[in-house]
């Protein structure tokens, strides 16, 4: 976690945002500090390939899908500055949107839909690409960088895989074919924002890009099993979400492989 007193910010940042109130978010990613201002949202993390794709890739897109837009980017001392504009709405994942489970599904679906109809054959930007991404894994898993604690509990042990070395040679032996759509890369409920029953805007875009549909959908249905239930509420069930309540709504087919290999791979970040 970046530390308030140790961060000087940037001049370009400073001309933004300067003397103004904010309060931190800290929801998820753990080595970033994310203030919120009235109008803008100041991401602060160790500058690294995901802070360098996240500003390439919102301006690739222009005004394609709903993503805050980033009026400054810079880094400094190892630190990536990303001052994005606040998005409307609320995280799909707040109390009063869990209570209503058939719209969340279907907000979900339709910014599915938003991604896969953006045309990515001419976006430059591919480190989500499953080659780069096994890449990425094996960086983490050679500099013990792989959080095992928390893992999924049948990931790793007598059940699952011995340790993350296992897990990625499995993954680069059992790589699907991809069917290549936009992807998030991290579409969790958390990461989606909504008003009225419309997205409004899509945010932590580190690691989004062409890649298989399933990299996004095996989060989502995962982070749909999460919320709804009752891993953020001390067990307490809200919903039976059952994963073909969303593949239905896409009208596609359920791909177990895939299903299973995406969110393996995930297990390495």
């Amino acid at each position: 976690m970046c530390r308030a007193s140790q961060i000087v910010l940037p001049d370009d940042i400073k001309k933004y945002v300067d003397s103004q109130n904010y309060v931190i978010n800290d929801i998820g990613m753990s080595e970033s500090e994310v203030r919120i201002y009235d109008k803008y949202v100041l991401k602060i993390q160790p500058e690294s390939e995901e802070t360098d794709n996240e500003y390439l890739i919102v301006n690739w897109l222009g005004h394609g899908i709903p993503v805050p837009s980033i009026p400054v980017y810079c880094k400094q001392n190892g630190l990536a500055y990303t001052l994005m504009t606040k998005v409307d709405g609320e995280m799909l994942c707040a109390k009063k949107n869990l209570e209503y489970p058939g719209m969340l599904i279907t907000i979900v679906a339709r910014g599915l839909k938003m991604l896969w109809e953006i045309d990515v054959k001419k976006c430059p930007y591919t480190t989500s690409r499953l080659d780069e991404r096994l890449k990425a894994a094996e960086y983490r898993v050679v500099n013990g960088l792989v959080d095992v604690e928390h893992a999924e509990p049948e990931t790793f042990g007598p059940e699952g895989f011995k340790n993350p070395k296992e897990l990625l040679e499995w993954l680069k032996c059992n790589r699907p074919e991809e069917d290549i759509v936009l992807t998030h890369g991290d579409l969790c409920l958390p990461n989606i924002f909504a008003r009225d029953g419309s997205i409004t805007g899509f945010i932590d875009l580190g690691r989004m890009g062409p890649a298989d549909r399933w990299q996004d959908l095996a989060i989502t249905i995962r982070s749909f099993e999460r919320n709804f239930g009752g891993k953020y509420t001390d067990g307490k069930k809200i919903y039976d979400f059952k994963p073909e309540m969303l593949i239905d709504e896409l009208g596609i087919a359920w791909d177990e492989q895939k299903y299973r290999y995406y969110i393996l791979l995930d297990e390495l970040f």
